[in-house]
């Protein structure tokens, strides 16, 4: 359940029918988590629209700003400094934003990261379902990571790349609010002579986040990945991701073609299918998602769209730059 769900619950309390929506990402995450023990559900919201077309399926082709989020061992594969900025129609109007930077170092790559998810404003009600007013909700998270080229990895068949991120959480709800702190872990393998990878990141570690006086614990995950290309035109990416908090397994698949040198499309699918949920039921496409990227120089710009049902649907479109 969701610190939102959480925090109106009882009598006397507000009570906000829509806060078991909001918060909760496609494919890694569905509607029928809103019953599970973790909260601070949007730290699982894709900051991306390039991974978020491929099923999430990013751990071990991570190698762009969006690493930070993904998998922090990633951001040692980049050669120049990237701003990233991805915006995201949620639903129920909601909107989901991330900002990121990323550059190399004498100790590694750095990047840093900021991610917001705005629910608006929003209807209150009391136990009766009494109309009371309104408030805002807001979730959001800031990162720092750093990451480092290791060299010779496993049976020296190529190089290893190894990153953390120190994150600071906060959640309000009208006019309470909850922090706390988490570090994610990742690391990427690239074999020597072979266009495959391999990823690992351990995401979300921490103390939960505490309203009133209910603390829920953070949405530990930690995910596989391995990723593939075929003449240098086509990349295979599957993720298995794990959440132990909630004893949840996902798996994620994705594909990216390059039809132009500046043209990508891609198509994706995570395994958790969206479940019904009162009046709202789930698309015969829940799972699926697809997207295109367009490349010109240093910059590019991604899209993606996936149906969600009677909920609507989720776009993103996502702006970077090298330099």
């Amino acid at each position: 359940m969701s610190a939102m769900t959480k925090f109106y619950p009882g009598k006397g309390r507000k009570h906000v029918a829509l806060a078991l929506w909001l918060g909760l990402p496609l494919g890694s995450l569905t509607l029928a988590d809103a019953g599970t023990k973790s909260g601070a559900a949007f730290l699982k919201i894709g900051t991306g629209a390039r991974p978020e077309a491929m099923g999430g399926a990013y751990t071990a082709l991570a190698d762009d700003v969006h690493a930070v989020h993904y998998n922090p061992g990633g951001l040692a594969q980049l050669k120049h400094r990237e701003f990233g900025f991805t915006h995201t129609q949620w639903l129920l109007d909601s909107s989901f934003d991330f900002l990121g930077f990323a550059q190399p170092t004498r100790l590694g790559a750095l990047g840093v990261a900021m991610s917001r998810l705005d629910t608006g404003n929003q209807d209150a009600r009391d136990a009766n379902r009494r109309a009371i007013g309104g408030f805002s909700a807001s979730d959001s998270v800031y990162t720092i990571g750093l990451s480092r080229n290791l060299g010779r990895g496993v049976f020296s068949l190529g190089a290893l790349n190894l990153g953390v991120n120190a994150k600071f959480l906060e959640s309000r709800i009208g006019s309470d609010s909850a922090s706390t702190f988490a570090l994610d872990l990742g690391a990427v393998h690239r074999f020597d002579g072979l266009p495959m990878s391999l990823g690992l990141s351990v995401l979300n570690m921490g103390q939960g986040m505490k309203f009133i006086d209910q603390r829920d614990p953070l949405p530990l995950t930690v995910a596989l990945g391995g990723a593939y290309r075929l003449g240098g035109l086509l990349h295979l990416a599957l993720d298995v991701r794990y959440e132990p908090n909630d004893r949840k397994t996902e798996v994620g698949v994705g594909t990216e073609y390059a039809v132009l040198p500046m043209f990508a499309v891609r198509a994706g699918y995570a395994s958790q299918v969206v479940r019904s949920i009162g009046s709202g039921s789930a698309s015969p496409l829940s799972g699926l998602a697809g997207g295109f990227g367009l490349k010109l120089g240093n910059y590019r710009a991604d899209y993606t769209f996936t149906p969600f049902g009677d909920l609507g649907n989720v776009q993103r479109v996502s702006l970077g730059a090298r330099f």
